[in-house]
């Protein structure tokens, strides 16, 4: 709330309401109305629904996310009530496509999601839904609605020309461009303030920490493991000294070269700063959080250390797990005790991991990026990639 005070444009979530109401907290709008050259844009702006399910969960005590739809027809018909020539959605869902498009221009195809529904779904029209979170490239149209979404991390920029002519809205110009930095002249003030950062930190993040042997990307193999995972779980395992440990994969933000890794570079791959926590949960619990770590396709999802889990991926999800075998060769039973160490983060429940909730964790003090450096300094140099095969399929 601080950051929001400190900003000069308006923080918009039509979808955001406090807890148990259809009140929005005082900080936010549903949206704004944007006048150039009198021309009249109303921009609608929907947090992501699932928002508790990704962030630790104190971070949104007493506040509730709704569905899209209700909230982008209510506000769409305020803004034209309101004199609105445009209503433009921005939201934080996404789509993701079979064929993206390899040109500014190129139309996507075979895109499907949270964004195609929420068009596909709406009574009150929209003249255009620009997207995010799924870090896609999107550029197409459903329902008659042009539907945006331009990659992720400033890699790209859309662009959408629209006319309005006898009442209706008509779409002259789709586009997703690549903002190449030798194209772009950079404000001489940032760079001045991020310079001055870049000085600041450079000897905490160009400090050598381990050596790796050879590369590890953060790629999924044939069902979804893979040796990154596996080191960052065995950390935590360690650091914790927990029986077994889980990691969700949307920590791991990046793969690891060859060579000499700096303490910038694994910043770069465990970037959340989340604390360590223990569980002691019985074996029914850490089924369940297993099942999570599978995802809805039964590919892995999540990383384990401490145990091999053989599992069935097709069959009805509830049932997939087959046997959980710690590494001490003791068969978890559902009343067997196990201690389990993971981030506060899935702890309460964020990535759907609402097994864990049910138990209280006991802090360690330890957050994850410390925990990794540690254990990374305490293997052999250079750090070879641990062996895959903790998920079994059967």
């Amino acid at each position: 709330r601080a950051r929001i005070r400190e900003s000069r444009f308006p923080w918009l979530a039509a979808n955001l309401f406090r807890a148990g109401t259809q009140e929005h907290p005082e900080w936010v709008r549903p949206w704004t109305m944007l006048e150039r050259r009198g021309v009249r844009l109303a921009v609608i702006g929907i947090a992501l629904p699932t928002t508790p399910s990704v962030v630790i969960a104190g971070r949104v005590n007493g506040l509730q996310f709704g569905p899209e739809i209700p909230a982008i027809e209510r506000y769409a018909r305020e803004a034209r009530a309101a004199g609105a020539d445009f209503v433009v959605v921005t939201m934080h869902v996404g789509a993701e496509c079979e064929q993206p498009g390899q040109t500014p221009t190129e139309a996507s195809q075979g895109c499907r999601g949270e964004m195609v529904d929420v068009a596909q779904g709406l009574s009150e029209p929209v003249d255009l839904i620009v997207g995010g979170h799924t870090h896609r490239r999107v550029l197409t149209s459903v329902a008659g609605i042009p539907l945006m979404e331009a990659a992720s991390y400033g890699t790209a920029y859309s662009l959408t020309d629209l006319e309005q002519s006898g009442g209706r809205t008509r779409v002259l110009r789709q586009e997703i461009r690549t903002p190449f930095a030798d194209e772009v002249t950079p404000d001489t003030s940032v760079a001045r303030v991020v310079a001055e950062w870049e000085r600041n930190v450079r000897p905490i993040s160009e400090r050598a920490v381990v050596a790796f042997a050879q590369a590890m990307p953060r790629s999924e193999g044939e069902r979804g493991e893979y040796p990154l995972g596996n080191l960052i779980a065995d950390a935590h395992r360690v650091a914790t000294g927990a029986h077994a440990s889980i990691v969700n994969n949307g920590s791991i933000r990046r793969g690891m070269p060859a060579g000499i890794i700096t303490y910038g570079t694994l910043y770069e791959l465990q970037p959340f700063q989340n604390e360590l926590v223990t569980l002691d949960l019985n074996g029914a619990d850490l089924r369940a959080a297993l099942e999570n770590a599978l995802g809805r396709d039964g590919r892995v999802n999540g990383h384990i250390s401490g145990m091999t889990v053989r599992y069935a991926p097709t069959a009805p999800q509830g049932s997939r797990i087959r046997e959980i075998r710690l590494s001490d060769g003791r068969i978890v039973r559902d009343d067997t005790r196990v201690t389990l160490g993971v981030s506060e983060f899935i702890a309460s429940g964020g990535d759907r991991y609402t097994a864990l909730t049910r138990v209280q964790p006991k802090q360690t003090g330890l957050v994850d990026l410390d925990a990794l450096v540690q254990y990374l300094k305490s293997l052999p140099q250079p750090v070879r990639p641990p062996a895959t095969g903790r998920w079994v399929a059967r």
